[in-house]
């Protein structure tokens, strides 16, 4: 029996591929009875069924050597910005590649030291008094100047975040992120959404990684990371004079300028006192007759990540990895390393 095995692994390779245990038993052609109880830590793997497992799951065996446990929502480590709707399938698959991002860039920093001139801060929003407070103190700590932040993306990962882009294969889900210490945080964005609203996904993932890191689940949390990148995107004070008249037409004219949707811009003008509760139902009205409430015209266009193409490109240019080095490093195939970070590749897609 292997003592090395780890279980968690196993689930971690299972969510990644979608694959519930039947399905597993009947790949591995090993019984679902057992895979149970390997999963479950009731018994160990022979090295022989640990080969069958890896094989049937398309992971190198090193994947389920790999040490580290699993994190969840319960624990007040992953966030998500999802439709109460979203499939709890796809809900485990992608945070499945939050995880095994979060675990990869680990990997690969710890041959590199990086240096951010930001951190990202832990604020307890109460003390603070309300999230929008702690979107202003965020801004002021980052040295963000007044008015619309022209490339989040490139904020962020200043303050040491990594930020993945990718196809989710379902629009249930906008965002997820997570943060487990010594490894940096990590947000996985949906590239099936504009540039607008991938900005403000990733204004609400700092909500969380800002004022709900290892922190009880509670049900304000959501509420919290929406005024956070509400505020955060569009100080009251800096797009107050901006938003006069609230209608339409000029919302779309500023839409290029702020870089955030016409829909947020009405919930922020309601927000700040700008408009009643009638005004922004009914403008919201006219958004819904015209279709735009899913799709608005003039995108904004999505903003690309760099950072972890940057690290890619040093151990490729520096310590001159070849592609067979960095999947080895991230317990990958070859194959699948390159549909996970291509560099001539940069936007994603789950495999």
């Amino acid at each position: 029996m292997n003592s090395n095995f780890n279980r968690a692994m196993l689930s971690l390779a299972r969510d990644l591929r979608g694959m519930t245990q039947t399905e597993l038993a009947e790949r591995s052609q090993l019984t679902q009875g057992t895979i149970s109880k390997y999963q479950a830590g009731s018994s160990t793997p022979s090295d022989e069924d640990i080969e069958k497992l890896a094989e049937a799951l398309g992971f190198p065996v090193s994947f389920l050597y790999r040490t580290g446990k699993r994190h969840g929502t319960l624990d007040g480590h992953i966030f998500h910005r999802k439709k109460t709707k979203a499939s709890s399938a796809d809900v485990r698959r992608i945070d499945g590649h939050l995880e095994l991002f979060g675990m990869q860039t680990g990997d690969l920093l710890h041959e590199l030291e990086l240096e951010f001139p930001y951190h990202i801060p832990q604020i307890d929003v109460d003390e603070y008094g309300s999230a929008e407070l702690v979107a202003e103190a965020v801004r002021s700590h980052w040295r963000i100047p007044r008015g619309p932040i022209d490339n989040l993306t490139e904020r962020l990962e200043a303050a040491g975040c990594f930020v993945f882009m990718f196809d989710f294969k379902t629009d249930d889900i906008d965002e997820n992120v997570q943060w487990v210490a010594p490894n940096p945080p990590i947000i996985l964005a949906n590239n099936y959404f504009p540039g607008d609203r991938l900005r403000f996904s990733l204004a609400h993932a700092l909500g969380h990684l800002v004022m709900h890191q290892d922190e009880i689940p509670h049900r304000k949390r959501e509420d919290e990371a929406n005024e956070f990148a509400s505020a955060f995107l569009m100080p009251a004070e800096d797009i107050r004079e901006y938003l006069i008249p609230v209608t339409l037409e000029h919302l779309f004219e500023i839409k290029p300028y702020w870089k955030v949707s016409v829909a947020s811009m009405i919930m922020r003008a309601h927000q700040i006192g700008e408009i009643s509760d009638s005004r922004k139902q009914s403008l919201f009205q006219m958004m819904s007759r015209a279709k735009w409430r899913k799709s608005e015209p003039d995108p904004i266009p999505r903003e690309k990540p760099q950072l972890i193409y940057d690290l890619i490109r040093t151990y490729r240019e520096v310590l001159s990895y070849k592609d067979k080095d960095l999947a080895a490093k991230l317990t990958v195939f070859p194959t699948e390393f390159r549909q996970l970070y291509y560099p001539d590749a940069p936007i994603l897609k789950i495999i």
